[in-house]
């Protein structure tokens, strides 16, 4: 069983030995690779928005659309657990991945074939890929 607030607390404190707050209307660059089920993949580094928190539920962020802009009409938009804070960086401090290997791209595809509409994996790109 989860309790929201002590394991954010708990993670950020891992990560850095102090608690670093992540703020709602400011922007991160994400850690990892995110392959949403729809195809649409965004390399690390990408700069999203951080649109809400909640104790339970984590923190939501909000993807670019193509041109690089968050658009506020129709956003891609997912709720991350606390367990994932270290999907987010400062913004500007992370290298923008590429694409991965075409063999981890469909891959993962076929992960997310069997999953609910809205579904999205991280995955983290190496010098390995």
């Amino acid at each position: 069983m989860r309790n929201g607030s002590g394991q954010a607390h708990d993670v950020a404190q891992r990560r850095s030995g102090t608690i670093e707050p992540i703020r709602i209307g400011c922007y991160y660059d994400t850690t990892s690779g995110t392959l949403w089920k729809d195809g649409t993949y965004y390399p690390q580094g990408t700069r999203v928005l951080v649109t809400g928190l909640h104790l339970d539920q984590g923190y939501c962020v909000r993807f670019p659309v193509e041109d690089g802009t968050v658009e506020p009409d129709e956003p891609l938009e997912t709720w991350e657990d606390w367990e994932e804070l270290d999907f987010l960086a400062p913004e500007g401090t992370v290298e923008r991945g590429g694409t991965l290997p075409a063999s981890v791209l469909s891959e993962a595809r076929e992960v997310l074939d069997d999953a609910e509409d809205g579904c999205h994996l991280h995955l983290h790109e190496s010098d390995d890929n």
